[in-house]
């Protein structure tokens, strides 16, 4: 996948999970490349977790929690970085 597309598919990831405008999300992933990247890494993540999940020993893979917590600790930081875009 090209990074255009990775990043593209992180936001749209990013924008489901949040509920946030797409258009404010857009417009913030256009200005703040940390937040587009933040957003790709969110995208990437959650791909490599469907990956492990999928597998049929899914249950036994040390991959499927170590993603699930990279999510979570990406989600977190999305929202944090959300609050202060919201308040600036």
């Amino acid at each position: 996948m090209a990074r255009a597309d990775s990043a593209q598919a992180g936001l749209e990831r990013v924008a489901a999970k949040f509920a946030q405008d797409p258009g404010r999300l857009h417009g913030l992933a256009v200005a703040d490349p940390g937040f587009r990247e933040l957003c790709e890494e969110y995208g990437l993540a959650q791909e490599s977790l469907a990956v492990f999940e999928a597998m049929p020993d899914a249950a036994g893979r040390p991959e499927v929690p170590d993603y699930r917590a990279i999510i979570a600790e990406l989600e977190s930081e999305i929202d944090r970085y959300l609050g202060g875009a919201r308040l600036g």
